[in-house]
């Protein structure tokens, strides 16, 4: 499947809910590098919404390599499992001017491009990038908070 909008289940999954089904899923954000090789950063589902089918918001670090790199070039591929797929959004990510969170963190706005669904007849992806939380409750008091700041923005 290749699309240019998001389709339904990642609307759902990237609506600001925090499905406890995915708490733990990294979302792989890759820039581009001064270097002009692929750069890796990850997200939690605390940390990006979707605004629409076409448009994302997410949060990140301000002195982070990522924002530089998405200063310079704002191309982004996002990619992360759902649905028995490895799902790739790409996408042009510019910083939102004077919208740092109360937790100071750099907003971005992503236009999405195309979104491929990677599948194999012969297999199905049952897990990408996870983590685990050192302090839970801490660590979702602090997504409900980017959310909310997201969602404001939206």
């Amino acid at each position: 499947m290749t699309a240019t909008t998001l389709p339904d289940a990642l609307l759902d999954l990237l609506d600001g809910s925090l499905p406890a089904s995915h708490l733990h899923q990294a979302i792989r954000l890759s820039s581009v590098g001064e270097n002009g090789w692929p750069y890796a950063a990850q997200l939690s589902l605390g940390e990006i919404i979707a605004r629409s089918p076409g448009e994302l918001l997410f949060a990140i670090w301000p002195q982070s390599t990522t924002t530089r790199n998405l200063q310079r070039d704002g191309k982004i591929t996002l990619a992360l499992v759902l649905d028995g797929a490895v799902i790739e959004i790409q996408a042009l990510a510019t910083q939102r001017e004077g919208t740092l969170t109360a937790l100071e963190l750099a907003v971005f706005s992503a236009e999405v491009k195309q979104v491929i669904a990677h599948r194999a007849p012969y297999a199905t992806v049952t897990s990408g990038l996870t983590f685990t939380l050192n302090d839970e409750a801490a660590a979702l008091i602090r997504w409900r908070e980017q959310i909310a700041a997201l969602k404001a923005l939206a």
